[in-house]
């Protein structure tokens, strides 16, 4: 117990009003942030979408052999994710990435070494790991999905 406040009430009035100020401007700050994505995702949510559900339309209809293209799939995945803020699990990237987990594993591993994705494990289950484009790879993304919505969202 702080005996200070209890024999200074107006210090701890202060304190709680400067804290209750603080987090209105990190509730700011945050909706600001939030805005920012909203507005960035406007333009690559439905793009990203489409790309996602033209690959597995095109790998149904001809072949999925013919088109694996896993890389691409993950930070497809990734990004999506990212623009909705959902996390991703090791085992579902593994999924969207439609090719055996032995070989989204190995891409997984190639794209976290060159910088790509981050990983971290889950505090409260040892067994699972968060994966999440890296800064500079969601920079990249987002570059990607505005110069293909200049040119009229052209997949």
């Amino acid at each position: 117990m702080n005996y200070a406040a209890v024999q200074r009430p107006e210090k701890t009035e202060q304190e709680i009003a400067r804290l209750q100020e603080e987090l209105r401007a990190l509730k700011s700050k945050l909706e600001a942030e939030r805005g920012a994505m909203w507005v960035r995702s406007a333009h690559a949510r439905p793009n990203v979408q489409r790309i996602i559900e033209a690959r597995r339309a095109r790998e149904e209809i001809i072949s999925r052999e013919l088109f694996a293209d896993p890389a691409w799939d993950i930070l497809l995945a990734l990004y999506r994710a990212e623009l909705r803020q959902h996390s991703v699990s090791t085992s579902a990237l593994c999924i969207a990435s439609a090719v055996p987990a032995t070989t989204a594993l190995r891409w997984i591993d190639k794209l976290e070494h060159l910088g790509f994705l981050t990983r971290e494990g889950d505090p409260l289950d040892g067994r699972r790991f968060w994966v999440a484009l890296s800064p500079t790879a969601s920079a990249k993304m987002e570059s990607y999905f505005n110069a293909i919505s200049v040119s009229g969202g052209a997949i």
